[in-house]
């Protein structure tokens, strides 16, 4: 765990500076300065391309994570050309998903034009915002095969947000129109690419050669079982994370998919230690089922399980104390974005807290599996959808969201209990649950002060119930290590 524990580390410390630059275009900058609908059609723009890049890409991110062990083998310069081999491919992908995209163009004026008509007008810009996002999703997950997470996060949660607030204020100033934004918008997704592509090359690892004796030798037709069957499990984590904004603009307007993306980016915080813990820990893995090595990935899945919901946990504590404080700062009409807040916020405290059970199933011999189920939860997120949106507007997208989550979730922790007996709860995990209720609880009676001095107030209390308290009760080995690091440097 000490690699994954370091530079996890070291990627929430990037995401969290990302999310705070995000906060600020997001929450403040987008809803002051841009009229609903034009920040909605940003929100659709990017869960498009979340749901399209995938079926471009075709399995190709798992595949690469899984099978780099194998590539590596007997090549260490140029893994037998992985990475020319992988862009090949997802060019490919992207050409065929861009055709169809051409397409269903005549489909998507129909159902778009009333509701979503910015989304019709700027239909275009999907495809250059396709070839970008799959050859960065290309490059993230060849330098996390080689141990080097970091850059990608780096260039997706700090640099993409950096240049994301210069976009704003320059729109703001007037300097430029909201045609202009919106081409610059999607051109800094190439940025990202580029940048990853640059830092591969200065670290000697773009190679764009493709061994094809290499990949004559069988693993050819075993990387396309692969990534036919994991092609889902990629899809459904995308769909599931943007498919409520895209049936939302669809169903009741692109204004009320700006006031459900604020809240929902506001609970994106609980994501981001989970990102940076499977970053590095899926690769970990991978290389733990070759050796067939089950007590290291049972103790992987423990510890990301405990770690992702103690800080999952403190995190919604805070956000949902803060609820008032949150959408006094937003323009009025975001208030229905509360519930969203809420049920969302449960929804991603629940897939933190399960750890890293999808990238045990997705690097293991029985990956099928999370492809029925994800075929699964995808039909029955629509179904949900399509029921809870007409009655209960985002609220109800919230409670799809929520509902489809945890199904999926407690799925794959059966699969892996029943077939491995690997489980990573206990009562840590609950102590972990209860701590955080005591802590909002106690929170909840502060009498209400003025915005600043609340937020600080509610905030420090619950932190100084909730550490201390985690500490004393030790629910986390590498929260003891971290904290026995620190009072070493101290000289405590």
């Amino acid at each position: 765990m000490g690699v994954i524990r370091k530079q996890s580390i070291q990627t929430s410390i990037l995401s969290y500076l990302g999310v705070g630059l995000g906060y600020i275009n997001v929450v403040l900058l987008f809803p002051k300065f841009f009229e609903p609908e034009q920040f909605g059609l940003t929100r659709v723009l990017i869960a498009v391309i979340g749901v399209s890049a995938q079926f471009a890409l075709f399995g190709l991110t798992n595949a690469i994570i899984r099978f780099y062990p194998k590539f590596k083998e007997g090549d260490e310069r140029t893994h037998h050309g992985m990475l020319g081999w992988a862009l090949f491919s997802g060019l490919v992908g992207t050409v065929v998903v861009a055709a169809v995209l051409l397409i269903a163009r005549p489909w998507v004026v129909d159902h778009y034009h009333e509701k979503s008509e910015l989304f019709v007008h700027f239909y275009y810009l999907l495809l250059p915002y396709l070839f970008f996002e799959v050859c960065f999703q290309i490059f993230t997950s060849y330098t996390r095969a080689l141990y080097h997470a970091v850059v990608n996060v780096f260039f997706r949660e700090l640099f993409l947000r950096a240049t994301g607030t210069i976009l704003i204020v320059l729109f703001y100033l007037g300097w430029i129109d909201f045609e202009l934004f919106m081409q610059l918008f999607v051109a800094q997704f190439g940025l990202t690419a580029l940048g990853l592509a640059i830092y591969l090359g200065a670290i000697g690892s773009f190679h764009l050669t493709i061994d094809r004796k290499f990949l004559g030798s069988g693993i050819r037709q075993e990387l396309k079982h692969y990534r036919m069957f994991t092609l889902l499990s990629s899809v459904s984590a995308l769909f599931l994370m943007n498919i409520d904004v895209i049936m939302i603009s669809s169903m009741i307007g692109l204004d009320q998919t700006a006031f459900y993306a604020v809240a929902f980016y506001i609970v994106a915080l609980l994501n981001i230690p989970r990102n940076a813990i499977s970053n590095i820990a899926v690769p970990v893995i991978s290389d733990a089922w070759k050796r067939d090595d089950r007590a290291e990935i049972q103790k992987i899945y423990s510890k990301t399980s405990i770690n992702q919901l103690l800080i999952g946990t403190i995190l919604f504590a805070g956000i949902w104390a803060n609820e008032a404080n949150i959408f006094q700062i937003l323009p009025e009409e975001y208030a229905d974005g509360k519930w969203v807040l809420f049920f969302v916020g449960l929804a991603r405290l629940a897939d933190v807290g399960f750890g890293v059970n999808g990238g045990i199933i997705t690097t293991s011999n029985h990956y099928k599996f999370d492809t029925y189920s994800n075929l699964v939860l995808m039909v029955v997120t629509v179904v949900l959808n399509l029921v809870f949106i007409p009655i209960y507007g985002i609220t109800g997208a919230a409670m799809a969201t929520g509902i489809s989550l945890l199904s999926f979730n407690v799925a794959k922790y059966l699969f892996l209990k029943i077939k491995f007996g690997f489980d990573p709860f206990g009562w840590k995990s609950l102590a972990t649950l209860a701590l955080g209720a005591v802590a909002y609880w106690i929170s909840s009676f502060i009498p209400e002060q003025k915005l600043i001095v609340d937020i600080i107030l509610r905030s420090a209390i619950i932190t100084a119930i909730f550490v201390p308290m985690a500490i004393a009760l030790k629910l986390s080995e590498d929260a003891m290590e971290f904290v026995a690091a620190v009072r070493k440097r101290l000289g405590i």
